[in-house]
């Protein structure tokens, strides 16, 4: 008997629950630690992977290069529209989010990235979905003591207040460190 990819037989496996199993899968495992202590103790360390792995996807996606940008580059130096100056050229020195944006991404980066943003899809609402990318993605590849709202509210086209949409935030990070735990 063989099984085809398109029989009922095989589970189907959603991508948000597969990048969840990779999470669950390093975290240490006690085996005879099950007090609710501990099992807090485990959450708040995995909403924290959890952030900065989100964290670091949204960075990786937002440094990965443009089509239309890389085609006009191309363009720009086959058929320059008029010949360079010296104030073209950018200066010598560099700001560190620059330097940090100039940086050139791994294959490990984009490896991670997209199992990372598959664990958007494990969240029911599609508005905390898109809480958490934004929050994410403002942050600026790095966990910021202090998210900024304002800006997430704004691309978010919401009207809701910072105090909401931290706790939205945080109980959506709390709901899938709790998938990943139940994995």
């Amino acid at each position: 008997m063989s099984i085809s990819p398109f029989s009922s037989n095989t589970p189907e496996i959603l991508p948000g629950a597969q990048a969840a199993r990779q999470i669950a899968s390093s975290l240490p495992q006690h085996s005879s630690d099950n007090t609710r202590d501990v099992q807090e103790e485990k959450l708040t360390a995995l909403m924290a992977q959890v952030e900065f792995r989100l964290i670091s996807a949204a960075w990786t996606l937002r440094r990965l290069p443009s089509k239309d940008t890389g085609y006009l580059k191309m363009r720009g130096m086959m058929w320059p529209d008029t010949p360079a100056q010296a104030g073209d050229y950018a200066a010598a020195d560099m700001t560190a989010m620059q330097a940090r944006r100039a940086a050139r991404i791994s294959a490990t980066d984009v490896d991670q990235m997209q199992p990372a943003l598959d664990l958007l899809q494990l969240l029911p609402d599609v508005a905390d979905r898109k809480l958490v990318f934004w929050a994410a993605w403002h942050q600026d590849g790095e966990r910021q003591a202090k998210i900024p709202w304002a800006r997430v509210r704004r691309s978010m086209d919401s009207s809701l207040s910072r105090w909401t949409l931290k706790r939205r935030y945080e109980n959506s990070l709390k709901w899938l460190s709790s998938i990943i735990l139940a994995q």
